[in-house]
């Protein structure tokens, strides 16, 4: 976060830093990614943002077996930082 406003940043596999709206990493990234790339909107509540994030990981966590099995969320908001951690059931 700066005076321009909220950013993220992911380093990919190839060590590249790249500027995103949204990313996932891992081994059941692409299964989260197509459920990011449909349901992400510009603007999103961040409660609607946290459900979109819940929903990803559950669909990348049943369909992939080296995905982990709890969400840990760091929220960044212009109100702070605040951490949510929580189990995901298979």
């Amino acid at each position: 976060m700066d005076e321009a406003g909220p950013k993220l940043f992911v380093l990919d596999p190839l060590g590249s830093v790249i500027e995103d709206k949204f990313t996932a990493v891992g081994s059941g990234a692409e299964i989260a990614m197509g459920l990011l790339e449909t349901d992400y909107k510009d603007g999103m509540a961040v409660e609607d943002a946290k459900g979109l994030v819940r929903k990803a990981v559950k669909a990348a966590s049943a369909r992939d077996i080296g995905s982990g099995e709890g969400i840990d969320m760091l929220i960044i908001t212009n109100s702070g930082i605040s951490e949510e951690h929580e189990a995901v059931l298979k």
